[in-house]
């Protein structure tokens, strides 16, 4: 990832997760940008597999996903705007620095806050 960070590309990826007319986010979208499942969403949200479809605003998955965009979005910014890079990298490389987990599993376990202060340092040039 590089460091040339451009607030226009996170905000624009934040929108395109938002529910239409709504003030949160889509389950559905965050799934299909995931390239994942509504039920692999809820269960790295730990709610019940059916929280996605019939409360996506439960307090619990709107938690879920708001880490989850707050870090993604600081990952498009790092990336130039490339979304699917952003993507394969939150879900796949396990970050050494962070006892070798993924971001999506970081996030998942209650994380997102120490991985969000994790790359605003890196995206200074923090290297450890």
């Amino acid at each position: 990832m590089n460091a040339v960070l451009n607030r226009d590309h996170a905000a624009r990826f934040l929108e395109d997760l938002r529910e239409p007319g709504a003030p949160y986010f889509s389950p559905s979208a965050f799934s299909d940008t995931h390239h994942i499942s509504t039920q692999r969403l809820a269960e790295l949200a730990k709610v019940h597999r059916t929280t996605t479809t019939r409360s996506p605003d439960a307090e619990k998955l709107q938690d879920h996903l708001r880490g989850a965009a707050s870090v993604l979005a600081i990952a498009v910014e790092l990336t130039g705007g490339d979304r699917q890079r952003a993507v394969f990298w939150f879900r796949n490389v396990p970050l050494m620095e962070l006892d070798g987990r993924a971001a999506e599993q970081l996030v998942a376990d209650g994380s997102a806050d120490g991985l969000r202060d994790y790359l605003i340092n890196l995206s200074a040039g923090a290297t450890g």
